[in-house]
């Protein structure tokens, strides 16, 4: 999914252009900066040249609020230094808490440009000073029905992620929201691995640090999300727990790829199964409020661990009787030759949104 450019520019930020083959796609969660810098080796083929992962400390970032500016340019200019890039072709991500996304009906005889639906929808603003926006036409029925997908946020909210940028020496070309990242990651995993499943109902789950992403989509057009009240940092609370660590020290033991004998046991099957019972709810959920002849075809679970051989997605398939397969997006690029393959193993859990930001750009 491709928007055009998500209007970051009121009157008084630079914007930059470029048409190069490269794009560098930033995310920024509760928990660290991620940077991926992505070059377009082909259509679906694409290098992961660099990327970066900076931790945050807390009180930095806050249910996707930037809650110490000072704080925050620090750390994005840490992880511009140690991603040593002049890509200026630049995706970063605004929180969906920030955002609205919606898909628009379009009937081929209406009598409203797309500019005046639009602008209908926008209304809502005393004034359209107080918003960004940016739409765009897309096809999302295998009959060739036209939506569109309007995406809007407060211009404040805007500008204070981008003075951020701004004050760290970077300057994006583009915005898009963190979840719609999310999507153009499963389009893209779909194209390349699984195009059967490019015209059914997939359900994809996103775990990120406090929170799950939910989303149900087909042809790309998003049908349902809904937020989990479930990520990392519970996984990481129960590390603590059950090995008595510090906070460091549990983040350490859940992104290694050593871990106790009874981790599986202890940590990982609990927060499985919780997890597996929220995925219940959402489908539940989805399918209370539904139209019935989008039946779920697949599940995909992102940003969970790096491989599939602790049963997760057996027992997801035997308990919602969906197949489902765990899988981190990143993997699809070709690393480059200065990229660790262990470590990006490691890191690719976190990676998920900064690439499909920089997939967004390319």
């Amino acid at each position: 999914m491709k928007l055009n450019n998500f209007k970051i520019n009121s009157k008084n930020k630079k914007v930059a252009t470029t048409s190069s083959g490269q794009c560098l796609g930033i995310s920024i969660t509760d928990k660290s900066i991620n940077m991926v810098l992505l070059s377009a080796r082909s259509l679906n083929q694409f290098r992961l040249e660099k990327y970066v992962v900076v931790p945050l400390p807390k009180n930095i970032v806050g249910n996707g609020n930037i809650e110490n500016h000072e704080e925050l340019v620090a750390h994005l200019q840490q992880a511009k230094h140690k991603l040593q890039s002049n890509c200026r072709n630049i995706t970063v991500a605004i929180s969906q808490k920030q955002a609205s996304i919606q898909f628009l009906d379009r009937d081929e005889d209406t009598e409203y440009t797309e500019e005046e639906q639009v602008m209908a929808e926008l209304s809502q603003y005393d004034s359209l000073d107080d918003v960004s926006y940016d739409y765009q036409s897309v096809i999302t029925t295998d009959r060739g029905k036209e939506n569109l997908l309007l995406v809007n946020s407060k211009r404040d909210d805007v500008n204070i992620l981008m003075d951020a940028y701004s004050d760290a020496g970077i300057t994006p070309t583009q915005m898009d929201v963190d979840l719609l990242a999310v999507i153009n990651s499963a389009i893209t995993w779909i194209n390349i691995r699984q195009p059967d499943l490019a015209d059914k109902c997939i359900a994809v789950f996103n775990i990120d640090y406090r929170e799950t992403q939910a989303i149900i989509m087909r042809h790309g057009k998003l049908l349902y999300k809904q937020e989990i009240n479930l990520g990392y940092d519970h996984l990481m609370q129960s590390i603590r727990r059950s090995y008595q660590l510090t906070e460091e020290e549990a983040w350490d033991m859940l992104y290694s790829p050593s871990k106790p004998e009874d981790y599986n046991s202890a940590v990982a099957q609990p927060f499985q199964q919780q997890f597996i019972q929220e995925i219940q709810r959402v489908l539940q959920f989805y399918f209370t409020s539904a139209i019935q002849e989008n039946e779920i075809e697949e599940i995909l679970i992102f940003s969970y661990g790096n491989n599939g051989t602790n049963g997760f997605t057996d027992s997801i398939r035997q308990q919602t009787r969906i197949p489902a397969q765990q899988i981190n997006p990143i993997l699809l690029a070709q690393p480059g030759n200065n990229i660790e393959q262990a470590k990006l193993q490691q890191d690719s859990s976190l990676l998920t949104i900064a690439f499909g930001l920089a997939v967004r750009g390319l």
